[in-house]
């Protein structure tokens, strides 16, 4: 028997997940197979939750859209396929049965099964579903076959499907911010510079909170105080080693890590370092290393934002 393809799952509820990976256990007496793995770069597809804020998102940065059967209201461009809640596992392995022979076999395999029509939407024709981006692939790369193209036609659809990949490829970042501080007013000013990079946020007043959050949601950054107050079970740099080196993130990728502190002396900058930060940042807030490392990241500063009138 051919060996098992592995399968991430990204978002959903436990439910969901227990429901999901059971049918691929159930899956290993046919063919093709599948195996759940937890890491997205070591499965060769992905299974996501398309409702999920943030896994959309963070896909795109992967370069994985293409890899990716979605689940929910709407899947986003350029998903191998899409399907709407409730979840159907059995119709979930028939999707991933037809991504496996179009990629597998693009110019024979078999056609892939038409994805559902949503309730609100009306047929394109009566008696047929609006195809799915598997059967639109599928149909797309047989036309192709059957037309005869010139030497000078096909440099130029190679070259742009070359260029379509390296597009997909491309990594993006992840705009989404976790901020853990115990203070309101310290985590009202870092939101206010970080909006300006284009970045959604979430908060987290304790260390607790924040694990809960990491858990359920994928983030791009981290912002970690060092100091989080008597409510927290961890300060700032063991939280720091749990999101790096012990925790399980949605899709298997640890967010970038900055650790904000009062203290910056080298000592303490070794010690961030050592607890798996990939920045230091001096409180008060150093604008310019947050902005070189923002940067370096793909992040661009916007202008200033309006201060919101006090009635």
């Amino acid at each position: 028997m051919s060996s098992s393809i592995p399968v991430a799952l990204l978002g959903f509820s436990a439910f969901e997940r227990n429901a999901l990976a059971s049918y691929f256990r159930l899956s290993a007496r046919r063919s093709p197979h599948y195996a759940h793995v937890l890491d997205v770069d070591e499965a060769r597809f992905v299974v996501a939750d398309a409702d999920q804020a943030g896994v959309p998102e963070l896909l795109q940065a992967l370069g994985r859209i293409p890899d990716a059967v979605f689940v929910g209201a709407q899947g986003p461009e350029g998903a191998a396929s899409w399907m709407m809640r409730p979840i159907d596992p059995v119709h979930v392995l028939r999707e991933l049965d037809a991504l496996v022979a179009l990629r597998d076999n693009p110019g024979s395999g078999p056609l892939p099964l038409l994805a559902p029509t949503p309730s609100h939407a009306r047929p394109t024709t009566i008696g047929k579903a609006v195809p799915s981006p598997l059967r639109r692939a599928a149909d797309e790369q047989q036309m192709q076959a059957a037309i005869p193209l010139s030497p000078e036609e096909r440099r130029v659809a190679s070259e742009r499907q070359r260029a379509r990949r390296e597009a997909m490829l491309r990594p993006q970042p992840l705009r989404r911010a976790l901020l853990v501080d115990d203070s309101e007013l310290a985590l009202h000013f870092l939101d206010r510079q970080l909006q300006r990079y284009g970045l959604s946020t979430e908060w987290a007043h304790h260390s607790g909170r924040a694990l809960e959050l990491l858990s359920t949601q994928a983030f791009g950054f981290v912002f970690v105080d060092i100091d989080l107050g008597p409510h927290s079970d961890l300060d700032g740099l063991a939280l720091c080693q749990q999101i790096k080196h012990r925790h399980v993130h949605p899709g298997g990728k640890a967010p970038q890590l900055a650790i904000v502190s009062a203290f910056h002396d080298p000592v303490d900058r070794v010690r961030s370092t050592l607890a798996g930060a990939d920045i230091h940042l001096g409180k008060p807030l150093d604008f310019e290393a947050l902005d070189r490392w923002l940067s370096q990241q793909g992040l661009t500063r916007g202008p200033e934002l309006p201060v919101p009138a006090v009635e």
